[in-house]
This record gives structure tokens, sequence and C-alpha cells, in this order.
């Protein structure tokens, strides 16, 4: 059984004999190894044409999986070979002219946990938001340009942008809030109905007898909606609306959920749901964190919980 690294030689070398004769004779065939988000890292193979910018990368990580499960990796070669094959005809990602004023109107705004994002955020900037999460940049080029193409801005792309820090979490802050505005919709809803109402356009607060178990915390898209916590107000506004205090769950990078603070609320518990949904429904890679934290109307604002605490005694830290 060949470790990941041998595979990808291996993989190097059997391509080439199912690649047409054309591209046999001439591509450049190099590995690399890409860190994402939460840290993950990708193994994958570029192929560079001469006289071609254009570099396509194929992750290999599915197919070591694959060969480690008994296919064969003659077949998974003739795969991958297909894969390139198509990619050269696919449809390719906007050219993106990196000065500020061509992408300042695409700027947002996503929140991940930096001790899950150590690596990654070596080479990102960054702001922190407190009991440590963080928000970054990215370049959003939308839906319409043939897919939904995000780049996250690291220190070379800030570098081109010829802005500093400050001046570009300023204007993703402000597009985000405006783009994809914060919604916060009733659990049994959100789950049952077609209709997404949204609580935070409420002028009166929820009336006692009306205020759920759960509320889900997002944006107008759902897709990276978490960092629609830290948007300006919003923190604020759910405890006008839900008339208490509450916890915040962070389900996934894509939302958290909102539990209003009652008797009966059992921190362990909620922390121990957090952590065993992170294990057994959400995807590695859209994980946010394993804590919970709770928002307090009072001066204390934004707490982190711990759970081998008495209940109220939090950890009050960086807000």
């Amino acid at each position: 059984m060949l470790e990941v690294r041998d595979f990808i030689e291996k993989m190097k070398e059997e391509i080439r004999d199912y690649l047409p004769d054309d591209v046999y004779r001439e591509v450049i065939i190099d590995d690399v190894e890409v860190v994402k988000m939460n840290d993950q890292k990708l193994h994958g193979l570029t192929f560079r044409m001469p006289g071609s910018d254009a570099a396509p990368t194929l992750y290999v990580d599915e197919m070591y999986q694959a060969y480690k499960d008994g296919a064969d990796i003659g077949y998974l070669a003739t795969e991958m070979a297909n894969m390139y094959s198509a990619s050269r005809n696919a449809v390719k990602p906007p050219e993106i002219d990196l000065s500020y004023d061509k992408v300042k109107d695409n700027l947002t705004v996503r929140l991940l946990e930096k001790k899950r994002n150590r690596e990654f955020l070596m080479n990102t900037p960054h702001v922190s938001v407190g009991h440590g999460l963080a928000v970054i940049a990215d370049i959003n080029m939308g839906e319409d340009r043939g897919g939904d193409w995000r780049i996250a801005i690291n220190n070379n792309v800030l570098e081109s942008l010829g802005v500093d820090k400050e001046t570009l979490f300023a204007q993703a802050m402000k597009n985000s809030a405006i783009a994809e505005p914060a919604m916060l919709i009733d659990m049994s809803s959100a789950l049952f109905s077609p209709e997404r109402v949204n609580l935070l356009d409420r002028e009166e607060p929820i009336a006692p007898e009306d205020i759920g178990g759960m509320y889900v915390l997002t944006n107008a898209s759902g897709s990276l909606g978490a960092a629609a916590l830290f948007y300006p107000d919003v923190k604020e506004k759910a405890a006008e609306l839900l008339g208490s205090d509450y916890y915040i769950l962070p389900s996934s990078v894509h939302e958290v959920i909102l539990v209003p603070d009652a008797p009966g609320i059992t921190e362990k518990e909620l922390c121990d749901m957090v952590k065993q949904a992170n294990r057994t429904v959400v995807d590695e890679k859209d994980i946010l964190s394993d804590n919970v934290y709770h928002y307090s109307r009072g001066d204390r604002g934004l707490d982190k919980v711990n759970p081998d605490r008495e209940r109220g005694d939090m950890v009050a830290e960086g807000r």
C-alpha cells in the first residue's frame, strides 16, 4: 500500500500514458499541497502547457482514498486524465483585475476560528472579533460568472490591492451587510416552511408567548452566513427581539443558532450538542467552532461559555 506522497508520484508517471499525444509530449505535471480553511491540506497535480499561464489543479485526495479501498491505480490515472481533458474545455474562472477600485464592491467577510486555521491565517489578513474568532475578506465574483467564484484575500493579494487592512475590512463588512443582509429565522420555519420571514425586519419585540426554542442567524444566501453575527448592531437587535440574553451555537460557517436564555437551559448540554454535531453531521471544512457563546444585554456583551463552570460563570475575554 503506497503512502500518499508515493501515490502522487505514481500518478504523475501513470497519467501520461492516458493523455492525448499532443498533451503527453509537452505538459508539465507538478504536485502541490494547498492549505484550505480549517487548515485542511489538499494534495493535487497541476498541468501546465508551454506558453500558457493557466495551470489547472486536480486534487487527488479522494482518489487516494479510493486506492486505499482497492481501486486500481491505472483506472484512477485514466479517470484523472479524463478530468484534465474535460477541464481544458470547461468554463474558466473569471480574470480579475486586482486593483482596489475594480474589486472593492465585491469584497465580503467570512467568519472562522483562529485555532482551527493557524496555518491558513499565517498568510491571510484577518481581524480578531474576540474569543478566538476572526473574520477574513473574500473577493466574491458571484454566481453569474460561470460558478460561485471566491478568492480569500491573502497577503500577496492585499499588497496587489494597494490598500491597508483597515480599509479592506471596513469595505468588506459594509458590502456584506448590504449585499448579504443578516437574517434571523425561527428554527421551525427554517426547517418546515418555504417562507423565510426575517425577524430582524420587525419593529416590535416578539411577544413572550411566541418566543421559540431556537433561531437561525445567517445571511440572505445562507452561504458563509455565520459572519452576520458580527454585522453592526445584529447581536443587539436579536436581544431586543427576543427580550432576553441568549446563547450562540456555531452550527457551521454558514449559520449560528440562537437559543434564548431561560430556566432549564444546561450549558454543558449545549456544548455537547455542538461538539457532537461537528463530529457527526458538519463537514470538516464547514466547522466553525466547538465553543458555545453567550450574549448578555448588560455590559458583558459576548462571552464564551465554559461548560466545566457553574451556570452563568462565563469566560470574559477579548470582547
